[in-house]
């Protein structure tokens, strides 16, 4: 089929000084790297790093970003060059994002602003269950600083376009098709202004005062925490969404659609990120993310039941894929679009996996591949990974933390490991059930038709080099021998093998 002028990443993006935030973040490296090995003439990326009393920002970005193996690829093609690469086109600029204009001096602020032709904000905090005030900084109002930053320029055009990495699960306790447009909180709480923008600036100063009564209160500090936290998971549920992360990420959405008049604005919201389907490297993976919490826990043996729905769709998505979107939002955003767009990088209506395929998946490559995966599993699966309802698992974690409280309390007398190891994983599953429990029961399917219209607009050579398309994979492939390989490899990578013993059977007991 025939393209009248089709849309070019390089030719976008070459020439172009660009703003990165997030980039020690696991997806902020992969959109940096991306960005450096396939816009070589990219004019210059500009990095906001925080330093601190025992580094500068410039040795951070050294040791958590480039030091990082996502730029492996990177430094096989340029060798001896690589640090000069890095040195040419990227500026680290030390800053924090919450800090009003990021703690830089105003004529700072100023040079860097009127540098730039287009800002990727991918910083977040992504803990779902982060203390009220740090989530309400990172997530929703340093986006404050963001709208300064692009309305702070001398180009010709009012304001530099942003790229706004948010997330799908921005529709809160909403069910159905979730559509790549603005989601109405599902409790009605929170008054519209016009279709597309709501009075949110009562809540977060409801939601402030809530804040400074509790630190106002003369605590220590955990106490204070645990508070901050409690209140999190207490508003977000109150105005209709699951958790703290994702009512904050909302509000941000709202914050950059008002502050920016609904213009050059592009947001990107994925769903839960994974490892790396193909690029820079098949599963590569920083940390423990979302899904991989419960493929930790089942391979250590601590979980063996958890609450989920088994035809539920675990929305999943290959990181490479999540920066490719970025880079073909930014491509389109750079054409001088004026009204606003969002588009969902997500795999649950092109290519929906089952929560029950995704165990299966996950158990059968645990049980033949525990020996070649030796940080991840100390011996071969033996139990069963089970899903059951809610309300069924609530009925069995009230039994089973009473009887496990008195056992405890019992064994405890008589000096038990057994009864202290019984309690600890109590508590793991009870902890995972709570934070990962919503994600495991959906009742909603994410749309992404918007973004694979706009992936057809580019040239066949930038659809293959920037995929999107999440039905260009098998589950079966992916998981077992991309997800897991890459879990071992490179999320583990500072861990030790786990080595078990060779015992004889009368040892066994004693060994155990």
């Amino acid at each position: 089929m025939s393209r009248v002028n089709p849309l070019s990443v390089v030719d976008s993006l070459s020439g172009k000084q660009i703003f990165v935030t997030g980039v020690t973040g696991f997806l902020g490296k992969a959109i940096v790297e991306k960005l450096l090995r396939e816009v070589p003439d990219v004019a210059r990326i500009h990095i906001l790093v925080r330093g601190s009393q025992r580094q500068s920002a410039q040795q951070r970005a050294i040791e958590d970003v480039f030091s990082s193996s996502i730029f492996d690829t990177l430094r096989s093609i340029h060798g001896a060059g690589f640090d000069g690469l890095i040195s040419q086109k990227v500026h680290v600029v030390e800053g924090e994002l919450t800090e009003p204009l990021f703690g830089l001096d105003s004529p700072d602020f100023a040079a860097l602003a009127n540098q730039l032709d287009l800002i990727i904000n991918s910083a977040a905090s992504v803990n779902f269950r982060e203390a009220m005030d740090q989530a309400l900084e990172i997530n929703t109002l340093c986006l404050n600083n963001i709208i300064a930053l692009a309305k702070h320029t001398h180009h010709e055009r009012e304001t530099t376009p942003v790229v706004q990495v948010s997330t799908c699960f921005v529709n809160g306790l909403n069910r159905g098709i979730i559509r790549e447009e603005v989601l109405a909180p599902s409790s009605g709480l929170i008054n519209g202004i016009d279709r597309d923008t709501y009075d949110i600036q009562p809540v977060i100063e409801k939601v402030q005062e809530k804040i400074d009564a509790i630190k106002s209160k003369n605590l220590p500090a955990e106490p204070i925490e645990k508070k901050l936290i409690q209140l999190g998971i207490q508003q977000s549920r109150h105005y209709g969404w699951n958790d703290t992360y994702t009512f904050t990420k909302w509000l941000g959405e709202q914050i950059l659609v008002q502050g920016l008049d609904k213009q050059n604005l592009t947001i990107l919201r994925p769903s839960i990120i994974e490892s790396a389907l193909s690029s820079p490297q098949p599963g590569w993976v920083e940390g423990v993310k979302v899904a991989d919490a419960l493929i930790y826990a089942y391979a250590k043996g601590r979980v063996s039941i958890f609450p989920g729905e088994d035809s539920g769709v675990l929305d999943v998505i290959p990181v490479d894929l999540v920066a490719n979107s970025v880079l073909l939002s930014s491509a389109q955003l750079m054409q001088g679009q004026k009204q606003y767009r969002i588009y969902q990088c997500c795999s649950g209506m092109s290519n929906p996996i089952r929560l029950r395929e995704f165990i299966r998946h996950i158990m059968q490559a645990s049980k033949e591949q525990y020996a070649e995966l030796p940080k991840l599993f100390g011996k071969k699966p033996e139990h069963e990974f089970k899903t059951v309802s809610i309300q069924k698992f609530r009925l069995y974690m009230l039994a089973l933390t009473s009887f496990t409280w008195l056992k405890t309390s019992v064994g405890r007398l008589f000096g038990s490991k057994n009864a202290s190891d019984l309690m600890s994983k109590t508590q793991t599953t009870a902890s995972l059930a709570v934070i990962f429990g919503f994600y495991t029961a959906a009742r909603y399917r994410f749309d992404s038709s918007k973004l694979e219209q706009l992936q057809a607009r580019f040239s066949l050579k930038d659809q293959k080099t920037f995929n999107t398309k999440s039905d260009c994979f098998d589950w079966r492939t992916y998981l077992q021998k991309i997800h897991m390989s890459g879990l071992h490899k490179f999320a583990l990578a500072d861990k030790p093998e786990v080595v078990q013993p060779v015992v004889a059977d009368s040892d066994k007991q004693q060994a155990a």
